[in-house]
């Protein structure tokens, strides 16, 4: 699956890190690189983006982080 694959999938889903829920969030992805998780808090190293990001997120979340899509995986609601 190709990371674009995987945010048109899963956009706003809440994920897990390495194994571990940081209460990150699927917002966006870079190319073939980088997964964009969303925060709820400031707890995401990353402040803001570029405008040509920004738009992409739309400005829901309040801190952002890049994963690679191996470390990732959904949470599945039960």
């Amino acid at each position: 699956m190709t990371n674009e694959e995987f945010f048109n999938a899963h956009i706003g889903e809440r994920v897990l890190y390495k194994g571990k829920d940081i209460g990150a969030y699927v917002a966006g992805y870079v190319e073939e690189k980088y997964i964009i998780l969303g925060f709820d808090d400031y707890s995401g190293c990353i402040q803001s983006f570029t405008s040509k990001v920004y738009k992409t997120l739309g400005g829901i979340y309040k801190s952002y982080r890049f994963a690679k899509l191996n470390y990732l995986e959904v949470i599945k609601h039960q």
